[in-house]
Order: C-alpha cells, then structure tokens, then sequence
C-alpha cells in the first residue's frame, strides 16, 4: 500500500493541512484549523508523525491525531508574533521555541516544556544533529553545548545580522548563515561568504546527504543550489513570479523540499531542488511548512 503524505501550511488565516493519498501529486485540502487566526510556525514529530506543534493567537497549540484535534498547552507567557519552533534534524523528540529573550524546550515532542531565560533577545536560530543550539544576537552568533545553560560566541561577528540559521542534517556543527541576501558557513571558527550566487536570498536551507546540498531562493524569484565550496549557475524556477521566503526540506526524504510564496503558493521538489512543481495556490500568505509521511 502506498504511503499518504501530509503536508501542514501555517498561513495568515490558519492552518491548512492537504493530502497526497497515493503520493501521485495530487494533493488535496484535507482540513483547515484556526481560520481567521494567523498561524505562526508548525513542527512535526517524524518518529510519529501523528503529533504536531503550532504557534497560533499567542498560544503553543499540540496535535497527536495528525493536525485533526487541538489541545493548548499551558505554556503561561504569551507568545510573541515573531516565536518560532524548532526541530533538531536527527533527534525527533526533541523540539524547541524560541521568543525573543526566552527559549521553551521539550524533550517528548512538546507534551512537556522547560523555561529557559537567555542573554538577550535572539533573532535567527537553529538546532544540530548532536542537540546543540545556536542563535544570533545581532551579529554574533552564539552556541550552547549544554541545551541552553551556558552560551558563547561561535566565531566572529559577520558582516550583518543573521536572518536565517540553518544546520546541515547528518553535519553537525556545519552551520550557515543568512545575513543581507549572502549565505555564510563556519570554517575555523571563521565565516566564509559562500561565493557565486547570482544575486541575494530571501532564506536558505540544507538537505541531508554527503556533502550537504544547500538551497538558496533569491529575491527576485528561483533557487540555486551549492555546496560549501559554491553555488551552481543554474537558476531553478518556481511556479510562480517572485520570491519563496519560506524553503524547508520535507524531513521524510532527503531529496525533498517545499517552497512557499506571500501570494499563498506552495511549491515541491523531488530532486534535490533542480526543478518545480506547483502543489497550491490562492492560500493565504504561508509562514512555515511541515510535512510527514504516513504508512
């Protein structure tokens, strides 16, 4: 029997939950939660796909039926617009929310969560294969050995501030970084501008493998792919005009990634991010994506 794929879009008017029933591209509107509330950020459990994580009005909201039931949880700060959630690559339990000055952890897929107050606001951030945590304030990106009680600097201020982090499935401490449309890595406690784009990102990602495949959507539309050493010429093009601002790999497959527009369309990749194609259009703006695979 084939597998089902589920594929959760936070948008600006709720979460929307569409279906590939026999994985042959057709996908379909299976449900839509929280209409008229904007909905932040969605994380999924890939060791059970069952269970996922919202950020909608101000509160973390959890799912164990595949996005069907909601439950708040009693989290009592109230969130702030900018909180975002965020999964560690190899390590499926364990999930992390970040708001400003305050980062919740939980190491059973959010049914529990502990508080831990950091050093300052942070903006980007990102969670490696080994647990580790790292964020930016300002232009320092710092990094946490110890699941959020002591940070460091991690290398040398960059040139401006961070927007995205993002740490390379399968590569621990392989971290980039997205400031002012250039995408940086980690070398020797030094960052290197990753050479070659053909212009500025919007955001960036990796997928898993070895080495590593970066992607890069650029803002006036289309991805690129590199590695650490550089970017391939070849411009990728999405089903639309403009830019993604949001591109997260899918998690199940290491070949695949979603991509989505402020104009409510969402786009897929099987390879690696060489080509395209449209699964939605005429949703509201999409904040995140998170897929899961069902047997």
């Amino acid at each position: 029997m084939a597998k089902a794929t589920l594929l959760f879009l936070a948008t600006d008017d709720g979460l929307t939950l569409l279906s590939d029933p026999a994985n042959q591209g057709r996908w379909l509107r299976s449900a839509h939660h929280f209409q008229g509330s904007a909905v932040q950020s969605v994380w999924v459990d890939h060791s059970n796909p069952l269970i996922t994580l919202i950020i909608a009005a101000g509160r973390i909201h959890r799912s164990t039926d595949g996005g069907q039931t909601w439950m708040a949880l009693a989290i009592n700060d109230p969130l702030a617009p900018s909180s975002v959630l965020y999964g560690a690559p190899r390590q499926p339990l364990f999930v992390g929310l970040l708001a400003g000055d305050t980062l919740f952890v939980s190491d059973d897929a959010g049914a529990h969560w502990r508080r831990i107050a950091l050093p300052g606001a942070y903006g980007a951030f990102a969670i490696d294969d080994d647990g580790r945590f790292y964020g930016a304030r300002d232009r320092q990106v710092m990094v946490s050995d110890d699941r959020g009680a002591t940070w460091k600097p991690y290398g040398a201020p960059l040139p401006n501030v961070p927007r995205v982090l993002s740490a390379a499935p399968g590569m621990a401490t392989v971290i980039c970084a997205l400031a002012d449309g250039r995408v940086y890595a980690i070398e020797r406690e030094n960052w290197r501008c990753i050479d070659g784009m053909p212009g500025k990102a919007t955001t960036c990602t990796a997928l898993a493998g070895a080495p590593p495949t970066h992607l890069a959507a650029l803002t006036d539309g289309g991805v690129v792919r590199g590695s650490l050493d550089g970017w391939e010429p070849t411009i990728a093009a999405f089903p639309w005009k403009g830019a993604a601002p949001i591109l997260k790999p899918a998690g199940y497959h290491m070949d695949t990634a979603f991509a989505a527009s402020a104009a409510g369309e969402v786009a897929i990749s099987t390879d690696r991010g060489r080509s395209w194609n449209l699964v939605r259009r005429g949703l509201a703006a999409v904040r995140d994506i998170a897929a899961a695979r069902l047997a």
